[in-house]
């Protein structure tokens, strides 16, 4: 996998899945680590519940058509539990409708491999169904 250069990220590092596999800087690594210690007591140091948590709200910016910030959350959901299939997942929706079909499938494989029992493949197949049924219903402006 090629890391892209930080130029590539017109919005920054954070719209990228998994941040583009850019070195963060040490100020940027300082900041993860008051988000995890925030989404940790908040969810009484449960990484799972927090990553899934973040993972609702990327589904729910997919659905308002901002997949930008639907990256950012699947991002806090990956620094919270880089093993959850859900993430991985919905790094595939987004790109996917960003155009970028070999990234998206790259990003389901990966999902498909922590994914076991297809448990997270179902949310993901029942979530891409809801998003495209209200989207073909969605009045299209003339």
């Amino acid at each position: 996998m090629s890391v892209p250069a930080l130029g590539q990220a017109k919005e920054g590092i954070n719209t990228l899945p998994r941040y583009g596999g850019i070195v963060k800087s040490k100020a940027l690594r300082q900041l993860d680590q008051e988000f995890i210690a925030s989404a940790l007591r908040q969810y009484h140091n449960d990484r799972r519940a927090a990553s899934e948590s973040c993972v609702a709200q990327g589904w729910s910016y997919f659905y308002d058509n901002n997949f930008s910030t639907s990256v950012k959350r699947f991002n806090q959901a990956w620094l919270l539990d880089s093993t959850n299939c859900n993430v991985y997942y919905g790094f595939s929706a987004c790109l996917s409708e960003k155009g970028d079909a070999a990234g998206a499938h790259r990003y389901f494989l990966m999902a498909q491999r922590l994914d076991s029992r297809n448990q997270g493949a179902n949310k993901y197949y029942d979530r891409l169904s809801m998003y495209y049924k209200a989207k073909k219903q969605a009045p299209r402006n003339a």
